[in-house]
């Protein structure tokens, strides 16, 4: 089971997505449910929480203000938006914060129990990137970039993490290959790739050029480049074969 909470000031929405949906049939536990972000907060600060699902528009500061302040958490979990506000203004914050996929108002069961299902099947795949990682690596500095990656994967490169380090960019490459057993690049890039795949099957329905410049990445056309070398298929294959 992960650990959900779920945000919402419409009382009678939040109870009845936290007592009455069958969380627990999508593999989710319901450990927290909240009228307001800065409650959240306190929440996820003294516990560990695997999906934030949180409406926008919330008292004291926004569903994505929450999402700013639990990214810098050591521990990241995935987060899904909900809104009555289907402009894709919206959609295109949720973009820049990495949000895993977007609701809209009223959401069906089945469009609730879709998005999970792939936020199950990420979380199943991204074990490995959601617990501490001292558990990979004895080495701080190595941590310390991986942590900087999770936060930063869209903007950040070997020389600008090496500096935030304070070190020198080819020592962090060498580190980074012995600790990790793959290259800096080689590591990013299937980040990147990864978080490309889930943008591809979620609801928002992201086009090409809007998942590239999330991702950091010029323009398009060297995004589906990349894309098809990774995965072996175009974004538009990937998208149907995994949407059928």
């Amino acid at each position: 089971m992960y650990d959900l909470i779920i945000i919402d000031d419409e009382t009678e929405l939040l109870e009845g997505l936290s007592e009455y949906f069958p969380w627990e049939s999508l593999g989710f536990r319901v450990a927290g449910a909240f009228g307001d972000c800065r409650t959240a907060l306190q929440y996820c600060r003294s516990r560990r929480v695997d999906v934030v699902l949180t409406d926008i528009r919330l008292p004291f500061f926004s569903g994505f203000d929450l999402i700013r302040k639990l990214k810098n958490m050591e521990h990241v979990p995935l987060f899904c938006v909900m809104s009555a506000y289907s402009d894709f203004e919206y959609a295109k914050q949720a973009i820049q914060f990495g949000v895993q996929d977007y609701l809209v108002k009223p959401s069906s069961f089945e469009d609730i129990e879709k998005v999970f299902i792939n936020i199950r099947r990420t979380l199943d795949a991204n074990t490995g990137a959601n617990i501490p990682r001292q558990a990979f690596c004895d080495n701080p500095l190595v941590n310390k970039a991986m942590e900087i990656i999770e936060k930063k994967t869209s903007s950040c490169t070997l020389n600008s993490i090496a500096e935030e380090l304070d070190i020198h960019s080819s020592y962090l490459s060498r580190l980074f290959k012995e600790k990790i057993g793959e290259n800096f690049q080689d590591y990013l890039v299937r980040k990147k790739m990864t978080l490309a795949a889930e943008m591809l099957v979620g609801k928002v329905g992201y086009r090409n050029n809007e998942i590239a410049a999330a991702l950091g990445y010029q323009d398009a056309q060297n995004f589906c480049r990349i894309f098809r070398k990774h995965y072996g298929v175009s974004p538009q294959q990937y998208r149907q074969e995994h949407l059928k």
